[in-house]
C-alpha cells in the first residue's frame, strides 16, 4: 500500500486510465483478430474503473 496525499484524486486518476485503456482495448477488438482477448480486457478495466477498485492506495 502506498499512502498518498489526496486519495480521491488520486482514485479519479486511475480510473480514468483505466477509461483510457479499456477505449484502446476496444480500438484494438474492432482492428485485431484477437477480438475476444481485447473485448474481455476493456470489460475488466470498465468494471475497475467503475468500482474504484485499488488495493495499492491507503484511503
Amino acid at each position: 500500500m502506498f499512502p498518498v496525499r489526496d486519495p480521491q484524486r488520486t482514485l479519479r486518476t486511475i480510473s480514468l486510465f483505466r477509461y483510457g485503456m479499456a477505449g484502446l482495448f476496444l480500438l484494438l477488438a474492432s482492428f485485431r483478430e484477437e477480438k475476444l482477448l481485447f473485448l474481455g480486457l476493456a470489460v475488466l478495466a470498465l468494471v475497475m474503473a467503475r468500482t474504484g477498485f485499488c488495493p495499492v492506495i491507503r484511503r
